[in-house]
């Protein structure tokens, strides 16, 4: 496996982080190798999701909902899985008194196979690096886009 990880504040509160992050309607907007999705309804454990990457057609599988704190995704593209863990955690203010931001953490963790010559060339892997950087900017431009503060 390699892992890729970024934190980012969103300057919006928890619950507004939430309602984006687990809106799969919106994943298109910022999820990374998602251009489409089908089956859509409200996310619990369990909860499958399918959606498009290109010419190809994967699943999402929720497999850990912690309502405004956890929500994990695991992602099969025609076998290829990769885990996706994003944690929330309020912020903002004096020591965190105001709680008017929030920081989203995201994991990614790629399954890569090949044994050590396949971790070796995936565990500094620029594009999926990126992809999670990008990931988390541009979901916090699109969470503070729909939530400006007044």
């Amino acid at each position: 496996m390699s892992k890729f990880e970024r934190e980012v504040e969103i300057d919006a509160p928890v619950q507004n982080a939430w309602l984006v992050l687990t809106d799969a309607a919106q994943w298109p907007k910022w999820f990374p190798f998602v251009h489409s999705v089908s089956n859509v309804r409200p996310l619990a454990e369990g909860v499958v999701i399918n959606w498009n990457s290109g010419d190809k057609d994967g699943t999402a599988t929720i497999t850990k909902f912690v309502p405004e704190k956890e929500l994990e995704i695991l992602t099969d593209l025609e076998g290829d899985e990769d885990t996706h863990k994003f944690t929330l955690r309020s912020s903002g203010g004096f020591f965190g008194l105001k709680d008017d931001e929030v920081k989203v953490e995201y994991k990614l963790d790629t399954m890569t196979g090949g044994g050590i010559v396949g971790r070796f060339i995936t565990s500094g892997n620029p594009r999926d690096m990126l992809r999670v950087k990008n990931a988390t900017n541009t979901l916090r431009r699109l969470i503070e886009a729909q939530f400006p503060h007044a």
